[in-house]
């Protein structure tokens, strides 16, 4: 398994929906690319949005020089994701949805540009725990909706030899592995699949329940983690540090031969913030038994 960070983590922001706008030309990425190198990480995962130097209007040439400046520096990049809530594949409006098919269609073909092995989609939402003002969707809508836009979505997937990776999010939606299974094996795609995050689970859930349920259908994982006493968003600590059982995730893992990244999905602390960069870098590493104990 290969170690990596999202490529937000390198900014001021302690945002967790925070933006890549400190990103403004490619120099700009080299610095978080080396810094990545220099903390022990193999790869960073690239974020876009709907505007910034790396957007989803972004030209092939630009977002192709990006990805070689990463491979100069000696990472590898990740997946590509999105802005989290930007679009919605389970909207009640039809113009909502089409908008969010063309998203994701944009992402998979500025992927395939950069040579990346997936687009981290956010699977819509049922409602937002945060958002109060947020109308909510019927389930068995949502879920139908989502499962005829990746049928959709998928035929371009397969054809760019980019994967679509439907992360489990705070969306009311898709709460158990069992759905989710479900659904990946009714689209029926290989472009479609799994980016399981551990800290996401911890609400209604264990990971490593997950990660044997959904077994070779997840392709990527984020690590966070998370204590259930706090219940709010405020309950997103350093890894290590909260109820995610890291050895039953890590033996998990192991059993269904996963060999893909663990990209640290982690954002500056609010004092001396670039510290994150090198305590995440060592909670890894134990995970990963890189270094002694």
């Amino acid at each position: 398994m290969k170690k990596a960070i999202v490529i937000r983590a390198f900014s001021q922001n302690t945002d967790f929906m925070g933006s890549a706008g400190f990103l403004q030309n490619e120099d700009d990425f080299a610095r978080c690319f080396d810094s990545a190198a220099r903390h022990g990480f193999d790869g960073v995962q690239p974020f876009v949005e709907p505007q910034g130097y790396l957007s989803l209007e972004s030209d092939g040439a630009r977002a192709a020089a990006v990805a070689r400046r990463a491979r100069s520096c000696g990472v590898e990049l990740t997946s590509l994701e999105i802005q989290p809530f930007s679009f919605s594949l389970t909207a009640d409006d039809v113009e909502v949805r089409r908008h969010g098919e063309q998203v994701v269609g944009q992402a998979l073909r500025l992927a395939a540009v950069m040579e990346l092995p997936g687009v981290l989609v956010i699977p819509g939402y049922v409602g937002l725990p945060w958002d109060p003002a947020a109308k909510p969707v019927r389930y068995d809508l949502a879920y139908e909706r989502l499962r005829d836009a990746l049928k959709s979505l998928s035929r371009d997937a397969e054809r760019l030899g980019v994967a679509i990776l439907l992360e489990n999010v705070w969306n009311m939606f898709l709460l158990s592995p069992l759905e989710m299974r479900q659904l990946i094996d009714e689209v029926g795609s290989p472009a479609v699949g799994m980016l399981l995050d551990t800290g996401n689970v911890i609400q209604t859930g264990f990971p490593e329940q997950w990660i044997r349920i959904l077994g070779p259908r997840i392709r990527e994982v984020h690590l966070k983690d998370f204590r259930r006493a706090v219940g709010t968003i405020h309950g997103f600590v350093p890894l290590l540090d909260g109820d995610v059982n890291w050895p039953e995730v890590l033996a998990a893992l192991g059993e269904i031969d996963y060999g893909g990244f663990l990209t640290a999905e982690i954002f500056p602390y609010r004092h001396f913030g670039d510290t994150a960069l090198a305590h995440t870098s060592a909670a890894m590493d134990r995970m990963l038994a890189r270094k002694a104990s």
